[in-house]
C-alpha cells in the first residue's frame, strides 16, 4: 500500500468516493434503511422516488434547507456516482439496486459499530474445524484418515454416554446469543458476496456482449469465444463454489431442512429477546432471490447466443438477396449487347467434358411385356396400428400438474411429479415436461445431474429413462 496507491485508490473507488462524499450520511442512512432494514433487493422508481421524498422532508424539518434538490435528482447522483445500478427489466419503469461498492461500505460501518460482546469462542472454534477439514481432506493418508473417523466416532460415542448419565451441558444463554450472532454475521456477507458475484458474472457477460458487436468473423470462431467466456464463468473458483452452494440451496431436502432449523431458532427465548425482529427469518428465500439473479445473469449469455444466430444468418440471407439482384441488373444491362468472341468470359476451374467409347455399356435384351386387358382386383390389407401411436402432448395440463404438486411442498422434481401424476404418453410426455422447464423462469435442469424415470410406451413395454435432474421451485 504505497502513497501514489492509497491517493489513486481514494479517488478512483467507489466505495471511498462515497465515505468522503459532501451527502455520506444522507445518503448511507437512505441506503441502510431501504435496502438493508426494509429487506429491499430491487426497488422501483417510483417507489423509491416516493420514500426518498419521505425522507429528504424529515431531515429537512430538522435542519432547513440541508439538501435543496428534489428527490429524482438526488436520485439520479447516486445513480450517476455508481452508488445505485439503474437498468430496465420487463417494464419500462427503471429499477434500482445497490452495488457492490456501496454493499462494500454498508459492510464496513456496520463492523464499526460497538457490539455487547465478540464470539471470539465461536470464531476460533469455525477456524479450527475448517483447518482440520483441509488436513483430512489434503494431507492425511488413508490410515491416518480412518484413525481420525475412528478418534471422532468415540467422542461421539462419549457424548451419547454423557448425555444418558445426564453430565453432558447444553448451551447457556450466552453461548446461544453469541451462535446466533455468528450465524448472522455469515448471512450477512453471504449476501454482499453474492453481490459481487453477480457484478463479476455481469462483467463477463458484457464482455461476450461486446465480442458479439465488435467480431466479424465466421459464426464457429465467434461461438468459440462465447463459449470459453461461459466456460470461463463455470469453471472459475468463484463459479465452481457459487454453483455448487445454489444446488445445495435448490435441493429440497436441504431446503425444507434449513427452514425447520430457522423455525427451531426462533422457537428459542433467548433467541427471541435477542432478535424480536426476526431478521433471518426470511434467510432462505433471500438467498434464493439473490442467488436467482446471478443465475439469471448467465443464462443472458445463452440468450446473446440466440440473438448473434439469428442475426447473422438474416444478415447472410439479405447479402444473398443482394447478389442475386445485382446478377440481375447486369444480366438485363448487357441483353441488348452481344459478345463480340466465342471466349467473351472465363470460368476457373472449368475442365473439359471427356466421353470415351469405353463408357458406354454393352447392349441388353429388352424383356417382353405381357399386356391384360382386364384387371384383377387384389385385397390389399392396410396397417392402420401405426395411427394409434399419434399423441398430443398438452403442455399446458402438464403446467397445471407441476402447480397443484407445488401447493404442497415448495419445489419438486421432475422424478416426484411424473411418479405423482403418472406419464400415460411415455418419453414424449418427459419431452413435454423438459420443454415447460425450459420455458419457466423458477424451474431448473442440471445437465450434471440425471435420475431414471420409468414409463410405459404405447405397447405396454416398461422403460427407464434417464434425464437431467430437473427441480421446479414455486414461484
Amino acid at each position: 500500500m504505497t502513497y501514489d496507491y492509497l491517493k489513486t485508490l481514494k479517488a478512483t473507488h467507489q466505495t471511498l468516493r462515497l465515505l468522503c462524499s459532501d451527502n455520506f450520511a444522507m445518503s448511507v442512512s437512505f441506503f441502510h434503511t431501504v435496502f438493508i432494514e426494509g429487506r429491499r433487493t430491487v426497488t422501483a422508481q417510483g417507489e423509491l422516488v416516493r420514500l426518498l421524498e419521505d425522507y429528504l422532508f424529515s431531515l429537512n424539518e430538522r435542519q432547513a434547507g440541508a439538501f435543496p434538490k428534489t428527490a429524482q435528482e438526488y436520485l439520479n447522483d447516486f445513480a450517476g456516482s455508481g452508488y445505485l445500478r439503474k437498468y430496465y427489466a420487463e417494464a419500462d419503469e427503471p429499477l434500482y439496486e445497490l452495488t457492490p461498492q456501496t454493499q462494500k461500505a454498508l459492510e464496513w460501518i456496520e463492523s464499526l459499530q460497538k457490539r455487547e460482546f465478540v464470539g471470539s469462542r465461536s470464531r476460533f472454534n469455525l477456524v479450527f474445524d475448517l483447518l482440520e477439514e483441509l488436513e483430512f481432506e489434503t494431507e492425511l493418508d488413508d490410515a491416518s484418515r480412518i484413525a481420525k473417523l475412528e478418534e471422532q466416532k468415540r467422542e461421539i460415542d462419549a457424548q451419547i454416554e454423557a448425555i444418558r448419565s445426564k453430565t453432558a451441558l447444553r448451551f447457556d444463554e450466552s453461548r446461544i446469543r453469541e451462535q446466533y450472532m455468528q450465524v448472522e454475521e455469515i448471512a450477512r456477507n453471504l449476501r454482499y458476496d453474492f453481490a459481487e458475484i453477480e457484478y463479476n458474472f455481469r462483467a463477463l457477460n458484457t464482455r461476450a456482449m461486446e465480442t458479439i458487436a465488435l467480431r466479424d468473423d465466421a459464426k464457429a470462431d465467434v461461438l468459440g469465444s462465447i463459449f470459453a467466456i461461459e466456460d470461463q464463468i463455470r469453471e472459475s473458483d468463484q463459479g465452481k463454489s457459487f454453483f455448487a452452494f445454489w444446488q445445495l440451496l435448490t435441493d429440497l431436502r436441504r431446503s425444507e431442512r434449513l427452514s425447520e432449523l430457522i423455525e427451531k431458532l426462533y422457537g428459542l427465548e433467548s433467541v427471541r429477546r435477542f432478535d424480536p425482529q426476526k431478521r433471518l427469518k426470511n434467510l432462505k428465500y433471500d438467498l434464493l432471490e439473490s442467488g436467482e439473479k446471478i443465475v439469471t445473469v448467465t443464462g443472458r449469455l445463452v440468450e446473446q447466443l440466440r440473438r448473434f444466430i439469428d442475426d447473422r444468418v438474416w444478415i447472410e440471407n439479405r447479402r444473398i438477396l443482394q447478389l442475386c439482384r445485382d446478377i440481375e441488373k447486369q444480366a438485363l444491362e448487357l441483353r441488348g449487347t452481344m459478345p463480340g468472341s466465342r471466349t467473351f468470359t472465363r470460368l476457373p476451374g472449368a475442365k473439359v467434358a471427356l466421353a470415351s467409347i469405353a463408357d458406354k455399356t454393352l447392349y441388353r435384351l429388352r424383356t417382353e411385356t405381357g399386356f391384360k386387358p382386364r384387371i384383377e382386383p387384389k385385397s390389399r390389407e392396410i396397417d392402420l396400428e401405426s395411427f394409434l401411436h399419434q399423441c398430443y402432448v398438452d403442455e399446458a395440463e402438464l403446467r397445471r400438474r407441476v402447480e397443484t404438486l407445488l401447493l404442497q411442498k415448495p419445489q419438486c422434481t421432475l422424478a416426484e411429479v411424473v411418479g405423482h401424476f403418472g406419464a400415460d404418453k411415455g418419453i414424449a410426455e418427459l419431452i413435454g415436461y423438459l420443454t415447460v422447464a425450459k420455458q419457466s423462469a423458477s424451474a431448473r435442469i442440471d445437465p450434471e445431474r440425471f435420475e431414471r424415470i420409468d414409463v410405459v410406451d404405447f405397447d405396454g413395454n416398461a422403460k427407464t429413462v434417464r434425464v437431467p435432474r430437473t427441480v421446479f421451485t414455486r414461484k
